[in-house]
């Protein structure tokens, strides 16, 4: 009911927003649907515990997007995958003094790979470092400017819609800084990212994560919920080089907790790729992120090779959330450049971890993951 409160209440403030601006504007406003749908099925070689195969609906997104005027846009976008609804961009976006003013749910701007589109990065799931660490999407205010090789990204947030619990709500602050200068050799990226929040009444925090694979769905890493929480501070490095068709990604991703009462826990994780088009494209680059992949050969489609490592340690100062390293192995085939095929194998590492599934504590588990995707996107 809450939620369907609010996306009507969503819609009258986006039909208001209609109303109001079209004066303003040459044109009447445009708008124009976008969606996407993501079929994934898995297939575990089990080590103790049982995981189940199957097939997962991981996404089914519709929305739109527009112009109203000149200056102002904006974006609603939802999704539906397994009948559960929540909320993806809802924003109103204005062109302000060189950037872009952004109003509404979008996502903390931490993280390369947490603030890349689920439609254009190489691997089937975000590595566990941006799963665990990294905040997403949330209702605030934000500013983006980039300006040649520099590029800034700040939000002043509180909690995510659907999140909505008695008390006070959380109120953050992140900003993001990059630089990515076009050398001779390719494109270099760098960034820095920072993220506080004072949780006020939400005096809890969780971290966990799946093995970068959703066709079972349970947990190997998880701290449980963690009481007498005062405020988070979230940190990230980031590094890219891009050379043509091959492509070098890495983040280093840390938390530290502060409570009002027990011990204070820091939590980290790392994550490195590499990716190289068999065929020859390369990815476009804009806005502190890389985009997606346009086949040069319509006919033929494009083809790439993935490799990922990823680490990230939930234990420590008496919590036992686990540790958890993956070894990612990726084939893609864009048919085009909306259509998309991926194929995975994950082999799975985790260790000490005092989470559950089905009852039994995981402890060390390694399971190995071979998962399948159909994509496509409008």
């Amino acid at each position: 009911m809450k939620q369907t409160t609010l996306r009507v209440a969503l819609c009258t403030m986006l039909g208001a927003a209609l109303a109001y601006y079209p004066a303003a504007a040459a044109a009447a406003p445009e708008f124009e649907l976008r969606g996407r749908l993501h079929l994934d099925y898995g297939i575990h070689d089990n080590d103790e515990l049982d995981l189940d195969d199957g097939f997962n609906v991981r996404r089914t997104r519709i929305g739109m997007q527009g112009v109203l005027t000149d200056d102002w846009s904006a974006v609603i976008e939802y999704d539906f995958a397994e009948n559960e609804t929540s909320a993806q961009d809802v924003v109103l976006r204005r062109n302000w003094r060189g950037g872009t003013l952004n109003i509404g749910h979008f996502k903390v701007p931490q993280g390369m790979e947490e603030l890349s589109s689920t439609n254009t990065m190489p691997f089937i799931e975000r590595p566990s470092p941006s799963n665990a660490l990294v905040d997403g999407y949330r209702l605030g205010l934000g500013y983006d400017y980039f300006s040649g090789a520099l590029g800034f990204q700040g939000m002043v947030y509180g909690r995510a819609i659907g999140d909505n619990e008695p008390g006070d709500d959380p109120i953050g602050i992140g900003a993001r800084f990059m630089y990515a200068p076009q050398l001779d050799a390719g494109l270099l990226h760098l960034g820095l990212s920072v993220a506080y929040e004072d949780v006020r009444d939400y005096a809890s925090a969780r971290f966990s994560d799946r093995p970068e694979a959703r066709a079972d769905g349970n947990r190997l890493i998880d701290t449980g919920s963690i009481s007498d929480v005062e405020s988070t501070t979230k940190y990230g490095f980031e590094a890219a080089f891009q050379s043509g068709p091959v492509m070098v990604q890495g983040e280093y991703l840390g938390v530290g907790v502060g409570r009002s009462a027990g011990a204070e826990p820091d939590f980290s994780g790392w994550y490195v790729h590499g990716s190289w088009m068999l065929t020859g494209e390369t990815r476009g680059y804009r806005g502190g992120r890389f985009r997606g992949i346009t086949p040069g050969d319509p006919e033929r489609g494009a083809w790439e090779l993935a490799l990922r490592y990823s680490s990230v340690d939930l234990n420590d100062s008496g919590f036992q959330g686990g540790e958890q390293d993956n070894v990612s192995v990726g084939v893609n085939y864009y048919a085009n450049p909306n259509v998309r095929f991926m194929l995975n194998y994950i082999m799975v590492d985790v260790q000490d971890s005092a989470a559950a599934v089905d009852g039994q504590v995981v402890g060390d588990e390694s399971p190995n993951i071979l998962i399948a995707r159909a994509a496509f996107h409008f």
